[in-house]
């Protein structure tokens, strides 16, 4: 008879043992001394994410990383039947779909025409070089490592001279010299990440090839336009900053390639409109320097 109250007390205890193992893994360690049996979700700049068992009840916590002094994994014993209810409910954390806007500066990278040019051309050149630009992101990470998405990237660029002479085999022009070249750039996108996305810092990258448009409201004395298309390569750079609740600072560096041989030239006085060759590619490559932030949806 002595042995029943026994056998009560042990399966008490095993199932005490059962349930911090279910809902307990990792352990966080404060730095007043407590500690935090949980799951960690996210390993944020300012804010560590978790969850832990409440009550029977799974339950999600932050605390800021400032109060943070060290962090484990695999403390605690994990049971099986927590794995496929963490699986349901809440999902690989490096699935998903991602969403990041950024912008920043954009410098155009390709040498200057050859041949003699004044100096001041030269120095409104090189103004000409660097503008702003914007990215625009959406993109689904089918597991820990790869993900697909579309990328769009503007660049922007404007310089201007009010007064110049231009002389013709028919008469002599006087009006403003100026520039002002948008590209737009869509591709479909491959990603890589080098890590863990539970991880503080993430670095990824992004390689794409995809369609770019180029268009040049100009002036030379009269004004005119230049549009022009081309195949666009790019390689992206990414470094994910994790501030927790699913956003990220994004820092980013690019490279993007195209060069066009063909444009349609517009009088925009007259709207003649014709095609022009060139002998050699217009190269519109260039460098983008980029901060923003990347959102990721759903609660993983």
């Amino acid at each position: 008879m002595l042995d029943l109250p026994m056998k009560i007390i042990s399966l008490i205890l095993i199932c005490l043992g059962i349930s911090q193992g279910i809902f307990a893994q990792d352990l966080i360690i404060k730095t007043n001394g407590d500690s935090i049996p949980c799951r960690i979700k996210d390993l944020g700049a300012l804010y560590i994410s978790y969850h832990y068992n409440q009550y029977g009840k799974i339950t999600p916590g932050n605390i800021p990383t400032q109060q943070v002094k060290t962090f484990q994994y695999n403390v605690l014993p994990i049971d099986s039947v927590f794995l496929k209810k963490r699986n349901k409910t809440f999902g690989n954390s490096g699935n998903g779909f991602y969403a990041s806007f950024t912008g920043g500066l954009g410098y155009l990278i390709a040498p200057l025409p050859k041949g003699y040019l004044p100096d001041f051309y030269k120095e409104y050149l090189k103004e000409l070089r660097s503008g702003n630009s914007y990215h625009l992101n959406a993109f689904y990470f089918f597991n820990e490592l790869m993900g697909i998405g579309l990328h769009y990237a503007i660049f922007n660029t404007t310089n201007s001279i009010d007064r110049v002479i231009v002389y013709t085999n028919r008469d002599t022009l006087v009006g403003p010299l100026s520039d002002n070249i948008t590209t737009n750039y869509f591709a479909p996108t491959f990603y890589i990440k080098f890590g863990d996305s539970k991880q503080a810092i993430l670095p990824m990258l992004a390689v794409g090839l995809g369609y770019t448009n180029y268009r040049n409201d100009a002036s030379l004395a009269i004004p005119f336009k230049i549009t022009a298309s081309s195949v666009g390569l790019h390689f992206t750079g990414i470094l994910d900053i994790n501030m927790g609740y699913n956003w990220a600072l994004s820092f980013k560096g690019g490279v993007y390639s195209g060069a066009f041989t063909k444009a349609e030239v517009t009088d925009v006085n007259s709207g003649i409109t014709r095609v022009v060759n060139y002998t050699e590619p217009d190269n519109i490559s260039r460098v983008d320097l980029h901060i923003g932030l990347r959102y990721k949806f759903g609660n993983n």
